[in-house]
């Protein structure tokens, strides 16, 4: 008799994931994407991802949140009130530990979050409490390849390389110092004796501002031929700043991150060598995708590597402006 009960509850248990699949109605799950500077051209990139995966996959109730500034505390304040209201899962853009006092309340609250972009695993691979998973392309790796190409384009010439990063925060931090770490490298395969690898200085995340201060960068440094911005608008703040100040387009060779359609007139004119295109559409995708999957009962790795091709003017696929034009054209349809 016992046997027959141990064999009854094992169908039981086998039966009930498939039971929870036929039952589950993507319909009933209040999914948001909460960031700050919500209006931002690289996180529309961000933010269309998220909801085409969300509306492919039935979610009917899913919603931008956070705030148009960059305050961190208002964008904190909206994932909890996310929470209070009941909602079940959430990708945060959130890029230091200032999010983790807030990640620890929502999750304790009963929502799934998910961070992409950003990495925040410790020393020994663990996240902060309450963060299910989170996934990232490497920003050591993108800064060596920006490193290799800045030194081969400016090989056995003499003036200074400037470096620029949004806010100090854990992925530009990164980038940077694998820049910098690369640049000594290749001196054992370029001549960059003459080459001064300046102080890395905050541009920010506004445009005019940033583009002031690159444009104060180059008129302290008349002698720049080269430049490596880590913020979204770089490629524009660096190519505005090179006009103003008189220089010719490419005199300054620019590598700037993202793929956005402003970034992409700006490499295909001639004013940027190169774009870092973080994978911002992919991995918003993805994030949707792990929350589905674990609103289904089905499991997801806490960690997901992502790459970031440097793209071109002459590149193909996904190291060519056509890749990512299209991707910039659903975004200007989408909010439009």
């Amino acid at each position: 008799m016992k046997k027959i009960l141990a064999l009854a509850l094992s169908l039981l248990l086998l039966l009930a994931p498939m039971a929870l699949a036929e039952d589950f109605n993507p319909a009933d799950y209040s999914v948001a994407i909460c960031m700050t500077s919500m209006n931002h051209p690289v996180h529309r990139i961000v933010q269309l991802g998220f909801l085409t995966a969300a509306e492919e996959l039935g979610y009917t109730n899913a919603k931008v949140i956070g705030t148009e500034s960059g305050d961190n505390a208002e964008c904190f304040a909206a994932a909890e009130a996310f929470a209070a209201e009941g909602g079940n899962g959430l990708l945060l853009w959130a890029g230091d530990a200032s999010a983790y006092e807030t990640i620890a309340n929502i999750a304790a609250d009963g929502v799934v979050i998910g961070i992409p972009h950003f990495n925040h695993r410790d020393a020994d691979g663990n996240l902060p409490e309450g963060l299910v998973f989170n996934m990232a392309c490497d920003p050591v790796l993108y800064g060596k390849q920006a490193a290799e190409l800045m030194a081969k384009t400016l090989d056995g010439k003499t003036g200074s390389v400037a470096i620029t990063q949004n806010t100090k925060n854990i992925t530009e931090n990164s980038a940077n110092d694998s820049f910098r770490a690369e640049w000594e490298n290749q001196k054992a395969n370029y001549n960059l004796e003459g080459i001064t690898l300046l102080d890395t200085e905050l541009e920010g995340g506004e445009l005019d501002s940033a583009t002031s201060i690159n444009l104060g960068i180059i008129n302290a440094h008349p002698d720049i031929i080269g430049a490596f911005g880590l913020t979204g608008n770089s490629p524009i703040s660096w190519s505005g700043a090179a006009t103003k100040a008189g220089k010719a387009d490419g005199e300054i060779a620019i590598i700037g991150m993202d793929a956005t359609e402003g970034n992409l007139d700006a490499l295909e004119s001639g004013k940027v060598l190169a774009l870092v295109a973080q994978p911002l559409y992919e991995e918003a995708y993805k994030t949707m995708e792990y929350l589905d999957k674990i609103f289904r009962g089905e499991e997801v790795p806490t960690w997901t590597d992502l790459v970031a091709p440097i793209v071109t003017a002459d590149g193909e696929g996904p190291n060519g402006p056509a890749f990512h034009r299209e991707i910039a054209a659903k975004v200007a349809e989408f909010f439009a």
